[in-house]
């Protein structure tokens, strides 16, 4: 990419306005969820919230089937997660925020409602386009934000959200259908102070005396006044209100493009105490050189292949800089969600897969879209554990999932002699298929999830020959299943063992072959000796030799071992549309399955040249 420069008319200074831009060799084939990326090694994705209409008691309380905007903290000890949900759909019905609190990031409680339901008041505004609107008293209001919280220098966590509605379920609740911004406090103790407007939309026609809750300036608690006013001062925290309150509000630094296009979801990092680089929608980006007093145009940085599902950038604790998004041009296929680091924050390399599994969509809705999108990971001003690059997202607009990215992020594995047990183990985790590392040498994987599966895996030192050696306890021998699969960098399978549900273990050659039986609760050792000069392995079981067997596809490196409890999908393919008949549903989406649990002990891996 070309470096770009200015000269200052005042001082005649050379100023840099290079912007990030992506100089790495892979790019991935988007006919694949996975796009066929190698893993982050050690990455876990956790389902935080899975979509419940019939059972919120399963879920986060609420029912809603429309999940989106997540947003990440860490604060007074605990993770903590806010998202928006509405009844179905993204602009229509009646929407609320939810928080939920997590002491590790794995398993999530104390779901609470932070911005109830809004039922807007009979009343008639006239936004500054001079379009008059008339309410009844019937109407509820969505919500819609790109910020959740705010931590201020006297370390007081702010919660935030967006109240709007909108004409057509199509049209946004930005500038002039907005209601306005409300703000309250989340206290040390977990409960929340009372609920204020801290930026009314004015430009929509909303005044005072139309608004169901009051200013923050009409608070008693003075020192909560200080923090709104704090954070009304922040320039870089309310530039992620741009498309909300819209050009007109004098808080809005970085305008909208003056050809008309739009500068969406912000995020921003520091380079060094001057330099900030700032990142929105559509590959877009800005520099400050001042500490963020004024910026670079905002320029498209086409090698940054993205489209509308957003970009979180940020730099790491080991001095790294990380950015998280969707590498495809496709808006309503959204997979799959990858990282890209960098040394100094500008070129970005080595794209690793972070999320590559898109389930089916359970439940119909307008503007939902498939896969792994809007990414948040948690906002500079607010803590960061050191270990970890931690990222909030949904999949397919209706579950809200965590990723937790280990320092430092890699795709490569150093030893060819892995015997340490289960702790560098890449999880993809479902709150009905969950993935546990039980103890070092233990891992779970249950699953009564009918639409998805669990997952584990272990990035390999990459070889020809590969000897893998691990032993399964199967709880059950009639229902459920767990593939176990070598795999080479790309997710091509050379080989794959099933445990069947009907109590067989299985090869796949050309076809599954049944191989011998297991028994509930009776262990099952495995050693395979895989070759790919000669495309084939030497399978044992329970240290008898079971022959030679070809494999499944011919790969000259195997570099990942794959537990799954279920077989890899390939819908929703880029042909298939979301629903959007909001009355849709897949049979049985919200009833759990019967349990079957698999536990993995003393997996050894020794790679060979």
């Amino acid at each position: 990419m070309k470096e770009r420069t200015y000269i200052s008319e005042d001082t005649g200074i050379q100023e840099d306005t290079r912007v990030p831009f992506y100089c790495g060799d892979r790019r991935p084939n988007c006919d694949y969820h996975h796009g066929q990326l190698p893993p982050v090694k050690g990455a876990a994705c956790y389902q935080v919230t899975r979509a419940n209409r019939t059972h919120p008691e399963w879920d986060d309380g609420v029912g809603g089937t429309y999940k989106h905007g997540a947003d990440l903290a860490y604060w007074n000890g605990s993770f903590y997660l806010h998202y928006f949900t509405n009844p179905v759909s993204e602009h229509t019905g009646a929407g609320q925020s939810i928080l939920a609190a997590s002491k590790d990031g794995r398993q999530w409680r104390d779901f609470k409602t932070v911005f109830p339901v809004y039922r807007i008041g009979a009343c008639t505004v006239t936004d500054y386009k001079g379009n008059t609107n008339t309410f009844t008293g019937d109407t509820y209001a969505f919500i819609h934000q790109r910020m959740g919280f705010y931590c201020t220098k006297g370390d007081h966590m702010l919660l935030l959200g967006f109240y709007g509605w909108s004409p057509e379920p199509w049209m946004t609740n930005w500038d002039n259908y907005g209601i306005g911004r409300v703000v309250r406090e989340l206290y040390r103790d977990g409960t929340m102070g009372p609920i204020y407007f801290i930026r009314p939309c004015w430009q929509g026609g909303w005044g005072k005396e139309q608004l169901l809750y009051p200013l923050y300036t009409e608070a008693q608690d003075k020192e909560f006044v200080e923090c709104c006013e704090e954070l009304l001062a922040d320039s870089l925290a309310v530039q992620q209100w741009a498309e909300e309150n819209g050009d007109a509000d004098g808080l809005i630094r970085i305008k909208h493009g003056p050809d008309g296009s739009t500068n969406q979801a912000f995020c921003w990092y520091h380079i060094d105490e001057q330099v900030i680089i700032g990142m929105w929608k559509h590959s877009r980006c800005a520099r400050s050189n001042d500490g963020g007093e004024t910026w670079t145009p905002v320029t498209v940085s086409p090698s940054l292949v993205m489209s509308g599902q957003k970009v979180w950038a940020q730099k790491t604790a080991d001095g790294k800089f990380a950015m998280v998004y969707d590498p495809t041009l496709e808006s309503t296929h959204r997979w799959p969600m990858c990282v890209t680091t960098s040394r100094d924050g500008i070129a970005y390399e080595d794209m690793l897969l972070v999320h590559g599994e898109v389930p089916p969509m359970r439940f119909g809705g307008f503007w939902k879209d498939y896969g792994p999108q809007y990414m948040r990971g948690i906002a500079e001003g607010i803590e960061r554990p050191d270990d970890a690059v931690w990222i909030a997202y949904t999949v397919n607009k209706e579950d809200v999932w965590v990723a937790r990215l280990p320092l430092p992020v890699t795709g490569e594995e150093n030893s060819r002699q892995i015997r340490d047990g289960f702790s560098d183990f890449t999880v993809y985790s479902p709150k009905w298929a969950p993935v546990t590392v039980v103890s070092p040498h233990l891992l779970r994987l249950a699953d009564f999830d009918r639409y998805d599966y669990a997952k584990a895996e272990r990035v390999l030192y990459e070889a020809q020959r590969q000897d893998i050696c691990f032993t399964v306890i199967p709880y059950q021998d009639s229902h459920g299943a767990l593939y176990c699969e070598l795999q080479d960098k790309a997710g091509q399978i050379a080989v794959r063992l099933v445990f069947r549900e009907d109590g067989m273990l299985c090869v796949r050659t050309t076809a599954l072959v049944p191989l011998c039986g297991y028994v509930a609760k009776k262990e099952i050792r495995i050693r395979i000796l895989a070759e790919c000069e000669s495309y084939s392995y030497v399978l044992e079981v329970n240290g008898q030799d079971m022959g030679k067997r070809r494999f499944m596809t011919a790969v000259d490196r195997i570099a990942r071992f794959v537990l799954r409890t279920g077989a890899p999908r390939q819908a929703p393919a880029r042909e298939d549309e979301p629903c959007e008949n909001p009355d849709y549903a897949l049979p049985l989406a919200d009833e759990k399955e019967r349990e079957a649990v698999y536990d993995v002990i003393s997996f050894q891996a020794e790679s060979k040249a």
